[in-house]
């Protein structure tokens, strides 16, 4: 082997071995990549496992401090078909809808951001035998709550409140909301009113000319004035959402109108203004004030539910008797002409109500709440500072003819009452069962709730007041 082909050859064992150290620097470059990859990759799953479950906590923290709501404010049978609820809810337990949350500026702490779930306006559809057909929201970006429902050939009418813009978030101010759906649930047209700031309507009845609507429009709070159009307010709209005639009455921190009946040759609204001042007025057909008439002294909420029958009106509220500090449930009796004729009454030592009625030919039905341990009501099992639902039949002179408690472990409140649908025993027996709409924080029965939040129920009871069935 000649000189040359000795260098030559060992120029290629260098070589061969300079490539096999640089095949094992990159083989152990890779290998060292994958394993600071693979650490990294580690890193980065346990930061989000870590900031999940951090969240799932937070969501959870936030949550147990939060009473989420559902409730049912008004009830009506219709054609004795079907029932028609309307409320408001978190849609927290919901099967139908879903929760949202939104965000907003405190307005006092500049520094903090409010977050919360929405309050949301429902309207429910239940058939015969109490099962929910539907369940519907309006369609907002924040908060929104009806208050009464009524139901008139092919449409329903729903009337509330909700929070038309941003800007109202951190001042807790609403506009007034009137919603006309089809029975099937859907929007035809919605409105919203304002007159100072904070409005919401809280009753509506449905005329041949027209819907008349009332409620309430104040200034927000810390905002103070003496503006011509505040307080309570009644509203006549044509069936195609446009304002035909308005008026108010009352304060403008306090005035409010919570319920109204059609008479031959206007309307009578009845109300609150001021602490505890009940107020009863009477308006022509294109609103005018014709009279009004005060009662000393309410409960917080004032007149609130008020029928007419045989001439008479008769209103459910909680009232204070002379030398009294807690309120009595009562149904005070007018005449049309706005003078107070009688005053049915049940109570104990603490705050009491009714919040609706019911006029039949041989008595008057009225539901509410007890707070008292002391109260005349058949089943009262008192959990001191809660609510109890109660039902009291009344004749016409006043007498207690029946009662019944509904309650649980916390606050049980009935809120409207209506006949049910007569089943086949309801008829062969000629018997009238009533429906009830409702909402508790309570576990009793077959309910058991979570003891924390409110959730909406309806209840069918005979009318001896026992309860046949709740859902």
């Amino acid at each position: 082997m000649s000189k040359d082909e000795k260098i030559k050859i060992k120029e290629e064992k260098k070589k061969l071995k300079l490539e096999k150290k640089k095949e094992k620097r990159e083989t152990r470059d890779v290998v060292k990549i994958k394993r600071v990859s693979r650490a990294i990759m580690i890193v980065c799953v346990l930061i989000i496992v870590v900031e999940v479950v951090a969240m799932i906590i937070k969501k959870i923290s936030m949550e147990s401090d939060i009473t989420f709501i559902d409730s049912l404010n008004s009830i009506v049978n219709v054609d004795n078909k079907y029932y028609i609820a309307v409320g408001s809810s978190n849609f927290k337990h919901s099967n139908y809808n879903n929760p949202f949350t939104y965000e907003y500026d405190d307005a006092i702490y500049k520094d903090r951001v409010n977050k919360v779930y929405a309050e949301q306006a429902k309207l429910v559809k239940y058939d015969n035998e109490m099962n929910v057909v539907y369940e519907k929201t309006y369609d907002g970006d924040y908060d929104s709550a009806f208050y009464d429902v009524k139901v008139k050939d092919d449409f329903m009418i729903a009337v509330g409140s909700y929070v038309y813009d941003k800007e109202q978030l951190p001042l807790h101010t609403r506009d007034g909301l009137i919603v006309k759906y089809d029975l099937d649930g859907n929007v035809i047209w919605s409105k919203n009113y304002q007159v100072l700031g904070d409005t919401e309507f809280k009753s509506v009845i449905l005329e041949d000319d027209g819907i008349v609507v009332v409620g309430q429009s104040i200034y927000e709070q810390y905002e103070f004035g003496t503006h011509p159009y505040g307080g309570g307010i009644i509203v006549k709209y044509d069936y195609d959402g446009n304002v035909l005639f308005k008026n108010n009455y009352g304060g403008n921190k306090s005035g409010i109108f919570e319920s109204v009946v059609s008479v031959s040759d206007g309307y009578i609204v009845c109300g609150k203004n001021g602490t505890d001042i009940g107020v009863l007025l009477k308006f022509d057909k294109e609103c005018n004030l014709l009279w009004n008439k005060d009662y000393n002294s309410v409960d917080t909420y004032g007149f609130y539910d008020m029928k007419l029958k045989d001439d008479k009106l008769y209103i459910a509220t909680g009232f204070k008797e002379e030398g009294k500090n807690d309120t009595d449930a009562g149904i005070l009796v007018y005449n049309l002409n706005g003078e107070l004729e009688n005053t049915f009454k049940i109570g104990g030592s603490l705050d009491d109500r009714f919040n609706s009625l019911m006029l039949l030919d041989d008595k008057i039905v009225a539901v509410g709440f007890t707070n008292s341990e002391d109260i005349d009501i058949k089943g009262l099992d008192y959990q001191k500072g809660f609510a109890e639902g109660m039902i009291v039949t009344f004749d016409y002179d006043g007498k207690v003819l029946n009662s019944s408690i509904y309650g649980g472990s916390k606050n049980d409140v009935l809120t409207d009452i209506d006949l049910a649908i007569q089943d086949t025993a309801d008829k062969i027996n000629s018997t009238n069962p009533y429906i009830i709409s409702s909402y508790s924080n309570s576990k009793r029965g077959l309910f058991k709730g979570n003891g924390k939040d409110y959730y909406s129920r309806i209840l069918k009871y005979n009318d001896k007041l026992e309860l046949l069935s709740e859902k």
